[in-house]
């Protein structure tokens, strides 16, 4: 990367990525399970489920598009409610202040809301750090969001990185040719997450700086 060119973007997933919502979320999912015609899920099939890239994982819970959406909007109304009981990963607090000291351009992209996103940023002090959020539900998917956030901030895939926990971040960051960071420790575990051929497969938030730099100086 030339001298003077701006350091690069950074996109973060919220969900799994930076807060530790999935805890949370699975037990508000199998409270809400048995309405949806949905069975409940135990600890360890969770782990053997984070195996399996997004897609398969709701075939195998028996989940179709449509549903996935009306249940992910009642897990997050739900989840509303339970803010408070929900920390953020381990280390990347630390994480996320390094990076904006360093100069580096951080953003948020979720489907949880804005309110909810903001609420954890603040209380942790993070809320600074980002130079925007963009929030909601899409009906367009998260292609669509990665190019419009691009878009509006001016910036170049080439110059943008999407960090996110799910195998279809990787496919959204693939399609619209920004750089992926997989992180292993949300949704989808490493084998799930290296069958999208991500830029980087970090397993530690502490690796997000080394990544960063590593892709600021184009090596």
């Amino acid at each position: 990367m030339m001298a003077g060119t701006p350091k690069p973007l950074l996109i973060f997933d919220f969900d799994g990525t930076l807060a530790n919502t999935i805890e949370t979320g699975i037990q508000i999912y199998n409270e809400l399970a048995d309405g949806y015609g949905l069975r409940a899920v135990t600890l360890a099939e969770v782990r053997e489920l984070r195996k399996l890239n997004t897609r398969a994982l709701l075939d195998e819970l028996g989940i179709s598009r449509l549903m996935a959406v009306k249940l992910g909007a009642h897990i997050r109304k739900v989840l509303h409610d339970r803010m408070e009981e929900v920390d953020m990963i381990r280390g990347t607090r630390e994480a996320v202040r390094e990076l904006h000291r360093e100069g580096f351009r951080l953003g948020i992209l979720s489907s949880n809301s804005a309110e909810n996103v903001r609420m954890i940023m603040k209380r942790f002090d993070l809320l600074e750090c980002f130079s925007f959020i963009e929030a909601g539900v899409s009906l367009f998917g998260k292609p669509h969001r990665i190019a419009h956030v691009l878009k509006k901030t001016g910036i170049v895939p080439s110059l943008a990185m999407y960090v996110g926990d799910e195998t279809r971040d990787m496919e959204a960051a693939r399609k619209t040719q920004v750089s992926g960071v997989a992180v292993c420790w949300g949704a989808n575990g490493r084998e799930a997450m290296e069958t999208e051929g991500p830029d980087f497969c970090i397993d530690d938030p502490s690796e997000l700086i080394s990544c960063a730099r590593t892709f600021a100086s184009g090596k």
